[in-house]
């Protein structure tokens, strides 16, 4: 039966405390992201009860799964609640509202909600670049185009740009996040990656402004030094905004703003963004490097934890960057894509062993849903987490095919939803010539062992008593 989002929107609405008790709403793929002002406002349990996968907090983020239909119905309940699109509330609405006491965990909190914000937007443009990524690669390993045909150059030029394009895309983007000018925002962001300030790098020129030393790095394909200055600027626009006449406002507010910004971002915040990404990058090559096959295979065990508390989308950012670095990552993406394949085994398992016809659609429903649109959270809440035991089965095959991901340094060379089209980003030359070989035998051998150990581990004749 065809849903009516328009009465699924209302009843969120009703039961998240209204509109006077949203902030901002975005969405992913199958996430409903409502930002709330009071989490204790929303009844979790009468949520629970409306036509939807189920519902998880991440701070006070309410993050509503819905799946498949999330597009459909994000557009009714921002047209309901009367939002542009993913815009904040008015913040007069939260002049009668305690603040609340700070946090580490409300910090850290609001950190991830500022990245996810940022990131959901460009994932269309990320899946985009990896599939004519994965398509040149294709036609060239086929022999139906070589390297030099003008059809190759363009689609490579156009997926390149997204990656070398980031600051300037993620500018805005995060300006509209964080209320924000975007012109100012994207302003920002191109000026992280001019050509001349990208060449007085690459020849290694002192450079200062108002005599403050810029710190010389490059810049493209970069996420966080963008987001952390477009932060810092946001609150600088609001503060001259609201000490500057009105009458001059369109004038001093935009100048002031960028004239502050300039060696702020260039001399503290960017540097300071870079190093935190190189931080974390090198964190996780120690991770890899220390633990090599150990570390994979941990790391695509816990996926579908990572995807309940809702900070998937957080990871984006280092796969970009590794792949921005050094062309390939070995860690964020093939963890994904093969906690997808084993889910959607378990759920197979299931959906074999299952004493309800209505168990066994669910299940095998499910399934297809892991594996070819790549979407997990109804596997994930209808069954394997469901029942326990066929999430302890999924887990033990992803950690048994990351062991073997890890030892044959399987790796993806462009940023692609974890489902099985997604085969196309592992197709590599010279050294990762056998690389698509190896994914798919350690998908196989990750889905074999999920469907054997969910098949011994899931009883459904206990399951049926405790549902009685």
């Amino acid at each position: 039966m065809k849903k009516d989002y328009d009465v699924l929107a209302k009843q969120i609405l009703e039961q998240v405390g209204g509109r006077d008790n949203i902030s901002s709403v975005m969405h992913c793929y199958t996430r409903l992201r409502i930002n709330l002002k009071d989490s204790g406002l929303a009844n979790v349990e009468a949520l629970e009860k409306l036509d939807i996968i189920g519902t998880q907090f991440s701070g006070e983020q309410l993050q509503i799964i819905i799946g498949n239909d999330v597009n459909e119905v994000y557009n009714a309940f921002a047209n309901l609640v009367g939002l542009e699109k993913e815009t904040a509330i008015p913040e007069n609405l939260d002049k009668d509202l305690p603040k609340k006491k700070r946090t580490i965990r409300s910090v850290l909190s609001a950190i991830v909600d500022g990245i996810v914000g940022c990131m959901i937007p460009i994932l269309p443009m990320l899946i985009a670049s990896g599939i004519l990524k994965a398509i040149v690669l294709l036609a060239e390993q086929f022999g139906l185009a070589n390297s030099e045909s003008g059809t190759i150059v363009l689609l490579s030029l156009v997926a390149d740009a997204a990656f070398y394009f980031m600051p300037v895309i993620i500018g805005g983007f995060a300006a509209r996040k964080f209320g924000a000018n975007i012109a100012l925002g994207s302003m920002l962001g191109a000026a992280l990656i001019h050509p001349t300030f990208v060449s007085l790098v690459t020849e290694g020129s002192s450079l200062s402004v108002f005599g403050i030393p810029v710190y010389s790095t490059s810049y493209d394909s970069s996420v966080v030094p963008i987001i952390l200055s477009v932060w810092v600027m946001s609150y600088i626009e609001r503060f001259i905004s609201k000490h500057s006449p009105k009458s001059l406002r369109s004038l001093i507010e935009p100048v002031l703003t960028i004239i502050i910004m300039i060696p702020l971002m260039f001399s503290l915040l960017a540097p300071l963004g870079a190093i935190l990404s190189v931080g974390f990058a090198n964190l996780l090559t120690w991770f890899y490097g220390t633990f090599g096959m150990i570390a994979v295979a941990v790391f695509c065990a816990i996926i579908p934890w990572v995807v309940m508390l809702g900070m998937h989308i957080g990871t984006v950012p280092i796969s970009i960057s590794s792949i921005a670095a050094s062309g390939v990552d070995k860690l964020m993406m093939p963890a994904f894509l093969i906690s997808n394949f084993t889910q959607g085994a378990a759920c197979m398992a299931v959906g074999i062993k299952a004493k309800t016809t209505n168990l066994k659609s669910l299940a095998f429903t499910s399934s297809f849903s892991n594996l070819v649109p790549g979407v997990s959270e109804p596997g994930m809440y209808g069954i394997t987490l469901r029942y326990k035991t066929p999430m302890w089965g999924a887990m033990i095959g992803a950690a048994v095919g990351g062991l073997y991901f890890g030892f044959t340094e399987v790796g993806a060379f462009s940023f692609l939803p974890p489902n099985i089209f997604a085969l196309a980003g592992y197709v590599g030359t010279g050294e990762y010539s056998h690389n698509l070989m190896n994914t798919i035998i350690g998908i196989v051998i990750g889905m074999v062992v999920s469907f054997i150990a969910t098949m011994i581990l899931y009883k459904p004749e206990n399951q049926e008593q405790e549902e009685k």
